[in-house]
């Protein structure tokens, strides 16, 4: 629970009342009224397609309402753009990564932006100037970034880390913070959450959207639970986090259970690595995954996860050791090699590496395999729209249809469109990198199942840097620490119930089991 939790009073900084918003037919929001206080970390879940991010959308000032009113401090808020939002202050840190920074400039630039844009006629930039300010953004939020490197060159989770310094910049009377853990480590995560719950403690009111519970159980002063565009319970610290489950699920929560147990593997091997390294100097190791089976691969932002999953994919160098697919060597220069060969990949992060703005949901399913829906180099409707409604109805995609733009889907259901297209080209091998970041309980489960359905012949390495969700969904889990191997887990384990997060989560940090 916040360290604020009971104290924050006083008239509401922020104001929802009777809000709906609809596109067409759906109805995103229906009669949404929700107030925070001052000092306040009110919390936001729901399963992908509730409603949450439509509801960021509308306070930022992405879009207006269909009815319903804003107020903020008391005044009538109607902003008609996300400026209007943040010069009214209102502050958002988006789940999409690159969304808030700017390519091309260097680190105290990204960290400075709003303070540049603010500059008027006859106030000079310098170098020196951006450097002062951007160390003193950076120094707030406890941020140890090198300033004149291009942000293009930092990690997802440094570049995240930037933009949400910058927020907190702008001391704004309404923080949101939507997914603002998605990539940062364990050791990163506490420190947000200490800087948020500062932030808190000054006053200031924090709308916090996650689907990581055990952030909302410790953070939270009260949490709201939206499901099909309404909220359906609102909770006050401290909460349990089955109940929230059970808010956000409703019906569906019996009927979907538990994850199905662990299996051992009895197929065919189908990749081999042999004295394989994550980065230089890392520690060589050993790895197989047969065709059916789930392996779970685990470890901290930066432990060599990505690296290994790119190597095997081709979108990197193979850096020692060698490679067999179904025994025989395989050593892709490139990911169209990679694809060639039957190995597949679900990339980090899915707006900017597997998707096309404004795309169809359809052009997205037949993106990788357009040479099977053509003939004569022309591309056949009927069969793409075949393509995309057998991804949809098998993984339950919810959202406007086949022809709707990629963006009109939220989060959980664009990556199953991802997921699903790679299906259907039935890969021999699939790698999936964090397919669940940003995801809820509900779409993980409907990955899960359907990664389990078809996993009979095909084997699939799934990499998570939450040990849970490695849990959830692995037949056997390989842990890995500082780019090498801290300890393997199997399948006999995971079956028994031997295996806890906490226990994954030690040796995450660096307690081998050899």
């Amino acid at each position: 629970m916040s360290t604020t939790a009971g104290t924050a009073a006083g008239p509401a900084v922020v104001s929802v009342s009777g809000v709906s918003k609809r596109y067409g037919a759906t109805t995103a929001l229906r009669d949404v009224t929700l107030e925070i206080r001052p000092g306040e970390i009110f919390g936001l879940i729901g399963t992908n397609g509730a409603g949450k991010s439509t509801l960021i959308k509308v306070l930022s000032g992405v879009t207006r309402p269909t009815a319903g009113e804003l107020r903020l401090r008391g005044r009538r808020l109607e902003p008609s753009n996300p400026l209007d939002a943040q010069n009214a202050g209102i502050q958002t840190v988006h789940q999409n990564i690159d969304d808030g920074v700017v390519f091309g400039v260097s680190v105290a630039e990204n960290l400075t932006l709003d303070a540049l844009a603010r500059r008027g006629p006859g106030r000079f930039v310098t170098r020196a100037r951006t450097r002062d300010a951007a160390r003193a953004v950076a120094e707030a939020a406890g941020l140890d970034v090198p300033l004149d490197a291009p942000v293009e060159t930092l990690s997802a989770a440094l570049r995240q880390r930037i933009v949400i310094a910058r927020a907190l910049s702008r001391r704004p009377d309404l923080l949101i913070l939507d997914e603002p853990t998605s990539t940062l480590s364990a050791t990163e995560t506490e420190a947000l959450l200490a800087a948020v719950r500062a932030m808190a403690a000054d006053g200031i009111a924090v709308l916090y959207v996650s689907h990581r519970l055990s952030e909302i159980r410790d953070l939270c002063d009260r949490v709201a639970v939206l499901r099909d565009g309404v909220i359906q319970r609102t909770f006050t610290a401290p909460v349990d986090p089955r109940r929230l489950v059970e808010a956000m699920l409703g019906d569906d929560f019996a009927a979907r259970g538990a994850p199905a147990g662990a299996r051992a593997a009895t197929g065919a091997v189908r990749l081999t690595a042999s004295g394989i390294r994550t980065r230089p100097g890392a520690e060589p190791f050993d790895l197989t995954v047969r065709a059916g089976e789930i392996l779970g691969v685990t470890g901290l932002v930066g432990a060599g996860k990505s690296e290994l999953l790119e190597q095997v994919y081709g979108a990197r160098p193979l850096l020692s050791g060698r490679l067999l697919l179904d025994g025989e060597p395989y050593r892709p220069r490139d990911p169209r090699e990679a694809i060639a060969n039957g190995v597949a990949l679900v990339a980090e992060e899915r707006a900017a590496q597997a998707m096309v703005p404004a795309w169809s949901v359809r052009a997205h399913v037949t993106l990788p395999r357009l040479r099977a829906h053509g003939r004569a180099g022309l591309l056949s409707r009927r069969s793409e729209t075949r393509a995309a409604g057998r991804v949809i109805d098998l993984f339950g995609v919810r959202g406007p249809g086949p022809e709707a733009p990629i963006e009109a889907l939220s989060g959980g259901n664009q990556q199953k469109v991802v997921v699903g297209r790679w299906l259907e080209g039935e890969p021999r091998l699939l790698l999936l990198d964090e397919p669940f970041r940003g995801v809820d309980v509900g779409a993980r489960a409907d990955i899960g199942r359907v990664l389990r359905e078809r996993a009979t012949e095909m084997a699939v390495i799934v990499a998570s840097s939450d040990p849970q969700e490695v849990l959830d969904v692995a037949d056997r889990v390989l842990v890995l620490h500082d780019g090498g191997p801290a300890g393997e887990l199997r399948a006999g384990e995971l079956r028994a119930g031997d295996v806890t997060a906490e226990r994954l989560a030690a040796l995450m940090a660096g307690g081998a089991e050899r």
